[in-house]
C-alpha cells in the first residue's frame, strides 16, 4: 500500500494518513519513491490558494483512486528516486527533483523531455502550469550543487519566487518607492527577497515581523531596519512605500494602511503565512494589493532571457544566498508521520522556528 497525507480542504487541521492501492505500472510510466521533501509556510499558502490558483489539482486524490469527501493533497518540493521504470529515458535509480504529494510513492508519465528533465504527462495534469509539472534529473542539472543538496528542497522554490519579485521591482524602478516594507520578514521567501533587494542600490528595506523573531531577522543582515507588528506606527510615513506581503494577515495590513495611507505606492501580495489573520482591510487611501504569481513572471523572463539565461541569472543569486544560509539556518531531517504532523501544525499556527529548515520522508 502507498501511504499518502489527505487534508480536508475545508479544515486544514483535519488530516488523515490514508493507504492507497499500488497497481501494476503502466507502459511509459515510472514509479518514484518520494523524499526527502521540505515543509515550509509556503505549503500553507498552496492550500489557502488551492482553489483560486489550482494547487489542489496537481495531485487530486480522485485522479489517483483515492475517494474522500473534501479531500486534498498538499504539494511539496523535494526529491524522488525511480524504483521501477517502463520508460527507457528515465532508468531505475534516477534521482529527480520537483513537485510531489506527501506520500510514499507516485507513478508518473514522463513526457516533453529536455536535456535536464521532463514533465509529468498524467491526464489530469496536462493543462496545469508547466513549472509545477516539470522535473529535473539531478545528475543532468547544471545548477545542482551537492554542497547545497539539503537546502534545495527547502529554499530553492522559495528563492526563485524571491528572485522574481526582486526582478519585477527593479524592472519597474521599485514603483517609485523610497522604502520597501516586507511583511512576515522571517519567512524564507521574505528573507530571499530582502537578500536580493539589499544587493541593489535601491530603496531602504524594512522587515515587519513578530517581536519574538526580531533578533533572528536582524542577525541575517538582510534588512536595513526591523520593526515588530506591535510597533507599526514607528514606520516612516514620509517616504513613498511599497509593500511585499508574505503574511496575508488582514488585521496587520489594515494597520499598515491606516498608518502610511496615500504614501503606499504599490502592494505586492505574495503569501499567506498568517492565513487566519482577519479579513482584508477596506482600503480608502494608498495603492490596492496586486497578486504576484511567480510562474507568470518566470514565463516572461524565460521568453526574455531564454532558459540558459534564466538559469544563469538565477544561479548568480542562488549560490551566494545558499552560502549565507549556512550562517542563519540549520537543517534537520525526519522520518515518519509524527514529526511531519508536528511541524505541519506549527506552520498552521504560525509557530515554526524561522532558523530551522526541515526535511521529511514518510
Amino acid at each position: 500500500m502507498n501511504a499518502t497525507l489527505i487534508v480536508n480542504k475545508t479544515d486544514f487541521r483535519d488530516t488523515t494518513l490514508k493507504d492507497a492501492p499500488i497497481g501494476d505500472l503502466a507502459d511509459g510510466n515510472i514509479r518514484v519513491d518520494i523524499g526527502p521533501f521540505a515543509l515550509t509556510a509556503n505549503n500553507i499558502t498552496y492550500m489557502v490558494t488551492g482553489d483560486m490558483i489550482g494547487y489542489w489539482k496537481f495531485f487530486d486524490p480522485a485522479a489517483y483512486g483515492i475517494e474522500s469527501e473534501n479531500a486534498g493533497r498538499m504539494p511539496v518540493w523535494g526529491y524522488g528516486k525511480v524504483v521501477e521504470s517502463k520508460c527507457e529515458s528515465v532508468p531505475v535509480g534516477s534521482k529527480i527533483y520537483g513537485f510531489f504529494p506527501i506520500a510514499n510513492q507516485i507513478d508518473m508519465k514522463p513526457v516533453k523531455f529536455t536535456p535536464v528533465g521532463f514533465q509529468d504527462g498524467a491526464d489530469h495534469r496536462v493543462d496545469l502550469h508547466s513549472i509545477y509539472n516539470s522535473y529535473t534529473m539531478v545528475d543532468k542539472d547544471p545548477s545542482f550543487n551537492a554542497a547545497f543538496e539539503e537546502l534545495q528542497p527547502i529554499l530553492r522554490p522559495l528563492f526563485t519566487t524571491s528572485f522574481l519579485i526582486d526582478d519585477m521591482f527593479a524592472d519597474a524602478d521599485f514603483y517609485g518607492a523610497e522604502q520597501i516594507v516586507i511583511l512576515s520578514a522571517s519567512s524564507k521567501t521574505a528573507l530571499g527577497t530582502a537578500y536580493c533587494l539589499n544587493e541593489r542600490d535601491g530603496p531602504t528595506v524594512v522587515g515587519l515581523t513578530s517581536k519574538g523573531n526580531i533578533d533572528f531577522v536582524e542577525k541575517t543582515g538582510f534588512y536595513n531596519q526591523v520593526v515588530s507588528y506591535d510597533d507599526i506606527t514607528s514606520l516612516d510615513t514620509s517616504k513613498k512605500t511599497a509593500l511585499i506581503d508574505m503574511a496575508g494577515n488582514g488585521d496587520i495590513m489594515g494597520k499598515v494602511y491606516d498608518h502610511i495611507g496615500n504614501n503606499i505606492v504599490y502592494n505586492c501580495m505574495v503569501g499567506k503565512s498568517h492565513w487566519q489573520g482577519g479579513t482584508p482591510p477596506k482600503i480608502t487611501a494608498g495603492a490596492p494589493p496586486t497578486m504576484f504569481f511567480a510562474p507568470d513572471r518566470a514565463k516572461q523572463r524565460f521568453a526574455d532571457w531564454g532558459p540558459e539565461g534564466f538559469a544563469k541569472n538565477l544561479g548568480a543569486r542562488w549560490v551566494p544566498f545558499c552560502v549565507s544560509a549556512k550562517s542563519w539556518m540549520r537543517v534537520e531531517s525526519h522520518t515518519g508521520e509524527a514529526a511531519l504532523m508536528r511541524t505541519y501544525k506549527e506552520l498552521l499556527d504560525g509557530k515554526a522556528d524561522p532558523s530551522l529548515g526541515q526535511l521529511f520522508t514518510l
